[in-house]
């Protein structure tokens, strides 16, 4: 696969993970924080609303890693094209058919 297609899909699947998990661990918060008891008193503290998104904070790390690494491989890609280096290949689709004239 083209180094191209590692930084699209890398990228794109980096940006989809942080976005949604983030969306996801926003509602849990802001649900956390409106929970009141009888007594009107807040259910959850500030704490521990942040320790029940810790494993929404790695699964973020983790999409943050991703799109990090499509980033690093577009910088790679970017300073080898730059120098000149070309990568002996065939081309993407292969050879294309000889068009047939209409009928």
């Amino acid at each position: 696969m083209r180094m191209v297609s590692w930084h699209l899909w890398l990228a794109t699947l980096g940006i989809v993970v942080y976005a949604a998990v983030m969306w996801v661990s926003g509602i849990q918060q802001g649900l956390m924080w409106r929970e009141h008891d009888a007594q009107g008193f807040l259910v959850y503290s500030f704490v521990e609303s942040v320790a029940a998104l810790h494993p929404y904070y790695l699964i973020r790390a983790l999409g943050g890693a991703l799109f990090l690494c499509g980033a690093l491989l577009m910088a790679f890609n970017i300073t080898m094209t730059i120098l000149g280096y070309q990568r002996d290949e065939a081309p993407i689709g292969g050879t294309l058919p000889a068009p047939q004239p209409a009928e």
